[in-house]
């Protein structure tokens, strides 16, 4: 997450806001292109749609000026392309939409292993959510008032919490392969099928569950090639907005916030400096997540560029004292010739 900058989503159109909140970009990663467009404008330069400078439109041509050659390549770079709607495959079998064929590039780059620790603090985090969840629910019930965020965490119900500890210990003893059929879904919960993909949809609104759907694809003499749908691959993760709830995130310090920007620039640079078709790769597909990098490059190129002023020589500054020549060391040292004997 980016740092917080001196300004508020208060200042910021109701509908650009409402677009980009859409679209998943975080509230404090608005803030900061609203911020970086007005510095665009105190500097006379072009302002850049927020929308652009958060990653989730395309930079059109010639509109480059006013930022740095890591944030204009990086905003520059398009999202790898997406099957809009299912169909049928080449080999003439159906597919769901946006399928990944299994061993492919995008399969290994979607998993996500996780640690004991990680296992550790994930089951706690998910009791606190059943617990924090069946308190706002009896709070409703007695004619209390929630907010959105908490009227939303009530649709986490017993069955979601049983659902996500198990794909939680999968995620752990697979190494992030966790790609259970609904079969073995119902198996571990002793539940029926409707409910599982009801507490499935339920985990992904909540932003506590996403899959990627994905299909096998052979080829032999005797049938030629074929392509059929197989299980889903899933990663868990916990939500800020649900962390803040229930208490589970404590504050970052100072020093682990400036590490975390120092590597996200890095991580920015290092992207900015490979060519089209791996940048394209490796950038992420997140709006969230590219508006961070893009942000992160324009802040490295200014401490860059400040780093470089303040290196140069300052006007009216006194040349140091010269305390060693040559011509010294010939006046003190004696040659050899006029050494006597």
């Amino acid at each position: 997450m980016l740092l917080t900058l001196e300004t508020c989503v208060a200042d910021v159109p109701t509908g650009a806001l409402a677009e980009l909140r859409a679209l998943g970009v975080a509230d404090d990663d608005i803030a900061a292109a609203h911020e970086l467009q007005r510095r665009q404008r105190s500097c006379g330069v072009p302002v850049l749609p927020l929308a652009v400078i958060c990653g989730v439109r395309p930079l059109e041509r010639g509109a480059k000026a006013g930022l740095s050659n890591t944030a204009s390549r990086l905003i520059g770079t398009k999202p790898r392309a997406r099957a809009s709607r299912g169909g049928t495959h080449i080999t003439g079998r159906p597919v769901w939409a946006n399928s990944v064929r299994t061993g492919d590039a995008a399969e290994a780059e979607f998993v996500r292993p996780l640690s004991f620790d990680q296992l550790k603090e994930l089951r706690r985090a998910i009791h606190l959510m059943f617990n924090r969840a069946r308190d706002l629910a009896a709070k409703a019930r007695q004619g209390g008032e929630l907010t959105p965020e908490e009227h939303k965490l009530t649709i986490f119900t017993r069955s979601c919490r049983d659902m996500l500890l198990r794909i939680a210990d999968e995620l752990r003893y697979r190494k992030g392969w966790c790609i259970p059929s609904y079969e073995t879904l119902m198996r571990w919960t002793r539940l029926g099928r409707r409910t599982v993909k009801y507490s499935l949809d339920r985990l992904r609104e909540l932003g506590l569950l996403e899959w990627i759907r994905r299909y096998d694809y052979t080829r032999d003499s005797q049938h030629g090639a074929r392509s059929e749908q197989t299980s889903n691959l899933y990663r868990c993760h916990v939500p800020k907005w649900i962390g803040k709830m229930i208490g589970l995130f404590s504050p970052v310090p100072d020093d682990e916030a400036q590490r975390r920007a120092a590597s996200l620039e890095q991580h920015a640079d290092m992207l900015a400096s490979v060519g089209a078709i791996e940048r394209r790769r490796l950038m992420p597909d997140d709006p969230a997540q590219r508006a961070a990098l893009i942000l992160a490059g324009e802040r490295s190129a200014e401490r860059h560029a400040s780093d470089a002023q303040t290196r140069g020589c300052n006007n009216g500054t006194a040349p140091h004292r010269v305390l060693y020549s040559i011509s010294t060391e010939k006046r003190s040292c004696p040659s050899r010739a006029t050494i006597q004997p």
